[in-house]
């Protein structure tokens, strides 16, 4: 099916098509950060145990 030229949102799809994607962008945001925390946390562990190395 076609959509109609006239396919205007209204006030409350508008509403609902941010607050979802708000929710996508939450979720990317945070499993990017995740990732760079533990890639952070094995490289402070790989310098630590390197700096007490004899």
């Amino acid at each position: 099916m076609k959509r109609s030229k006239n396919n205007h949102m209204d006030e409350s799809e508008v509403f609902k098509r941010k607050t979802l994607n708000a929710a996508k962008r939450r979720k990317k945001m945070a499993k990017y950060t995740y990732v760079f925390l533990c890639i952070f946390a094995l490289l402070v562990v790989a310098f630590v145990i390197w700096s007490y190395m004899p």
